[in-house]
């Protein structure tokens, strides 16, 4: 009996081999010939594995999803991941992936059931990027399970195509206008520091006191914390960095009075939320009749005006924290009106612009210098 087939009725890949007398019979993961031969190969080594480790190899039937899930939170999500991630993750699992797997054994999640799963998130309207979040942990649970030796093989994944989303970007003539009309003391100085040091908001909401240096030559801040979800935790990247301090975002912390250890605390004296402080910011775009925006387009607007200005792209990564210049590169944005000045520049006539002549007929030799 060969060991891998194709069933006639449906045309699927199965692997059907003898392992010690006893038949094995699984559906393939990759439906395709090379798929199902790497599959049972997979299947022997596991077999032989158990075996040497003294285990009963027909016993070492991967758990359901809906059990081994909450396995891997208990023993990676919790340990690797912050607080508000982990809740990400923790409604993820509840909400779409064990209804959706709960039940089937981990070697039964097929590419075909994932792209079933794919599909009616589709259908229900959510968003690209919230359908690759899901699949994303879904696919981390997988692989941990194959590292955990629960898995033979991950099935493949197969993420949906997201669209280019449009990053909202001040000028520098709104963001003055901005600035100018936020409420004065603290909202003024809030609004100010994110938007002339470029930090996140949740960097902003976790600053302490003993993190900002206003009395050394040069000013500056150590960003070294972030708060999400109110609780205070290590940066995105899970580095620091010190950023300088410009003269006007100086003058507004001297005059912030210190209540406590955090530089912008909420009046309760807990770390601002992005949900509870975006309405000042709000309020200062109305006042200054520019469109709303969020903290994160702060961000996107001092990486285009440094951008703009000459400054090297690998010196704005820096002042940002961002891991990749690839993602700096990103928020650098460049306005109708640069395009156009270097487009300019590349095509106006030669003649005078470099410092030397431009001859126009080639076949035409030049003229004898003077004697």
């Amino acid at each position: 009996m060969a060991a891998i087939r194709r069933a006639e009725r449906n045309n699927e890949w199965w692997v059907d081999f003898q392992w010690r007398g006893r038949r094995i019979r699984r559906r393939s993961l990759v439906q395709n010939k090379r798929g199902a031969e790497m599959f049972e190969q997979c299947l022997r080594r596991e077999f032989s594995e158990a075996e040497v480790r003294g285990m009963d190899p027909f016993a070492c039937r991967p758990p359901k999803f809906g059990d081994f899930s909450g396995e891997w939170f208990e023993k990676y999500v919790i340990a690797r991941n912050r607080s508000h991630t982990q809740r990400e993750k923790r409604a993820a699992l509840k909400h779409h992936l064990v209804p959706a797997f709960g039940l089937q054994h981990l070697d039964e999640i097929t590419t075909e059931r994932i792209d079933a799963f794919t599909a009616s998130k589709v259908q229900a309207g959510y968003a690209p990027k919230s359908i690759n979040n899901l699949l994303t942990i879904l696919r981390c649970c997988l692989v941990t399970a194959q590292e955990w030796r629960r898995l033979t093989v991950v099935p493949r994944v197969r993420w949906v195509r997201v669209p280019e989303q449009p990053y909202k970007c001040l000028t520098e003539e709104q963001l003055e206008r901005v600035v100018a009309a936020a409420d004065t003391g603290f909202w003024h100085a809030l609004i100010l520091f994110v938007a002339d040091t470029g930090v996140r908001f949740n960097e902003a909401a976790a600053l302490h006191w003993e993190d900002v240096d206003l009395a050394s030559i040069a000013p500056s801040a150590n960003i070294c914390r972030g708060a999400a979800m109110g609780v205070i935790g290590p940066t995105k990247t899970g580095r620091s960095r010190v950023v300088p301090l410009t003269a006007r975002v100086q003058e507004a912390l001297r005059a912030l009075p210190k209540r406590n250890q955090l530089v912008f605390p909420r009046r309760d004296g807990e770390p601002m939320r992005t949900e509870h402080s975006i309405d000042g910011l709000y309020r200062a775009c109305d006042r200054a009749g520019v469109p709303r925006v969020g903290w994160h387009a702060l961000r996107h607007t001092i990486a285009t005006l440094l951008s703009q200005r000459g400054v090297p792209l690998g010196n704005v990564q820096k002042l940002l924290g961002h891991s990749t210049i690839t993602m700096t590169s990103r928020y650098a944005h460049s306005t109708v009106a640069d395009l156009r000045q270097w487009m300019a520049r590349c095509w106006r006539p030669l003649d005078g612009a470099f410092g030397h002549q431009v001859v126009t007929s080639p076949s035409t030799p030049p003229a004898a210098p003077a004697a």
